[in-house]
């Protein structure tokens, strides 16, 4: 499982994200709270940098590198602040069939569309369930696809529904686009026999708004007939919370949002980026966290996802 933290408001330096807090981002592909798996596997992130609108081209790294012993994104990160960040450490399973390679680090984002999207899960079985899913994929976005992953193809059908992927569409068309897309999968997996627990955290952002969804397909349903699946029972559903304020700065000896009566800023992460959990809360599951950035003033809401 991989680790994601996304911040959409006033610019923040992206060190204060990646490196500086005692559960940064970067510290969570070694030393994760909430998951006892190792992110090793790579680094992606698109940045919006301040003075950037909707239309403009974010900064775009990715690197199979260990985030933590590279030096140009440490350098990136100390020079740079953003006004919207999605950055992702990639988690795979050690085995001689996992897919690392650059083409399967996170965000995703084609040429000319308007949305990036990163994931934090795993869809069961996906091997199996992979062609009933092309016919719900427009040819011209399924011509994109270049990794092996099941989450560029969640992101390729989600884009699928959206008339026109590289314009920019209210927030509750996107938010529409996203509970088809799930009800797709639904419909796939039932389709294919697929009845195992899959995870499904996504992290979507265009520069102005961001949705952070906390979902899973059948949770805590997992194989009996393979010893190697057992460990899995005993995982909980996969975490993600936010944290709102103004900045999220290193103040009276801890890192914290502040501006505490301030909602200009949104920070929402796989776990908290800070082992103090004051100040964080944890989205519900089946859940989106939704943020609009509208002429400097930020809005925030829940929508239930259950489907």
């Amino acid at each position: 499982m991989c680790r994601v933290a996304a911040w959409l408001g006033k610019p923040q330096r992206l060190s204060a994200l990646l490196f500086e807090p005692d559960s940064a981002l970067v510290r969570q592909a070694y030393s994760p709270q909430k998951l006892g798996i190792l992110n090793l596997a790579g680094f992606g992130m698109v940045a919006w940098l301040p003075g950037d609108d909707a239309s403009s081209e974010p900064l775009t790294y990715r690197s199979t590198a260990l985030p933590m012993y590279d030096p140009n994104l440490r350098s990136l990160a100390d020079k740079l602040e953003a006004q919207c960040l999605l950055a992702h450490v990639r988690g795979i399973p050690y085995s001689t069939n996992s897919n690392y390679g650059r083409e399967n680090l996170h965000p995703f984002r084609y040429p000319g569309f308007s949305w990036a999207m990163a994931h934090n899960g795993d869809l069961a079985d996906f091997a199996r369930m992979r062609g009933g899913l092309l016919p719900h994929i427009r040819p011209e976005i399924a011509a994109e696809l270049r990794g092996s992953t099941d989450s560029e193809w969640v992101y390729a059908l989600w884009m699928s529904q959206l008339d026109d992927p590289t314009a920019r569409h209210t927030t509750d068309l996107i938010v529409a686009a996203l509970r088809r897309t799930l009800e797709i999968l639904s419909g796939v997996r039932a389709e294919f026999g697929v009845d195992l627990s899959s995870s499904l955290n996504l992290f979507i952002t265009d520069g102005s708004r961001l949705i952070a969804l906390r979902f899973a397909f059948d949770y805590g349903r997992y194989r009996l007939d393979d010893p190697s699946s057992l460990g899995q029972s005993g995982m909980s559903y996969l975490s993600l919370w936010y944290a709102v304020g103004e900045r999220f700065d290193h103040t009276d000896g801890a890192w914290q949002m502040t501006g505490e009566h301030a909602n200009d800023s949104l920070l929402v992460a796989s776990e908290p980026l800070t082992q103090n959990l004051s100040g964080w809360v944890e989205v519900p599951e089946y859940t989106a966290v939704v943020a609009e950035m509208d002429e400097g003033a930020l809005s925030i809401r829940t929508v239930a996802m259950d489907i």
